[in-house]
């Protein structure tokens, strides 16, 4: 675990240079990211309420997010089903889906906004990029920001086959709805 805050520190590090200077700093205050599988006789929806995340933001209006979420943390409402998860997504190995989200333009205080992300996912020990994708900024005030979007993640973009329940594979397209609450954290120097 200090192996990811140390990555962390040095992706929310800023480059001189890079995007003017460090305007604003985030904290991920609470969320709740849900994956969406989709198999010809059902659809399960596994939720996780663990992410941790920091963002910055720059004088330019340019942000950096960086959101992690241990794997073991999604529950879909059946045990079994959870560890065969865990089992296909060799969670084992790779105890963390990260996201790094980079946003061009963030308009300070405007809800509702559209934001255009492009997103870069290390899942399964492999990484796949993800650009432009909508985020919508729900609510800005008082130094918290209710940001929500969806990733279109793809299994097999993770070299990960999609399994199979009776012979029938499950979709590779599985949906990952973000639904986060971001804080600024000294917004009494706003």
């Amino acid at each position: 675990m200090k192996k990811h805050l140390i990555v962390a520190a040095l992706f929310l590090a800023p480059v001189p240079g890079s995007a003017g200077d460090v305007k604003e700093k985030w904290k991920l205050e609470k969320s709740e990211i849900t994956y969406t599988v989709t198999h010809p006789l059902h659809v399960v929806h596994g939720t996780s309420l663990s992410a941790r995340g920091e963002g910055l933001c720059y004088s330019d209006g340019a942000c950096e997010f960086l959101v992690a979420v241990p794997v073991k943390s999604f529950d879909s409402g059946d045990a079994n089903r959870d560890l065969h998860m865990q089992e296909v997504t060799r969670a084992g190995l790779n105890p963390l889906a990260q996201a790094h989200v980079g946003i061009t333009r963030m308009t300070e205080g405007e809800a509702p906004q559209i934001l255009t992300a492009d997103v870069e996912i290390e899942f399964a020990g492999k990484k796949a990029s993800y650009p432009r994708v909508k985020l919508d900024v729900l609510e800005w005030k008082n130094g918290r920001a209710h940001i929500t979007g969806t990733v279109p993640l793809a299994l097999t973009d993770f070299g990960i086959t999609p399994p199979a329940l009776l012979t029938l594979p499950i979709k590779n397209e599985v949906p990952v709805k973000l639904d986060m609450w971001w804080a600024l954290e000294h917004p009494d120097k706003k």
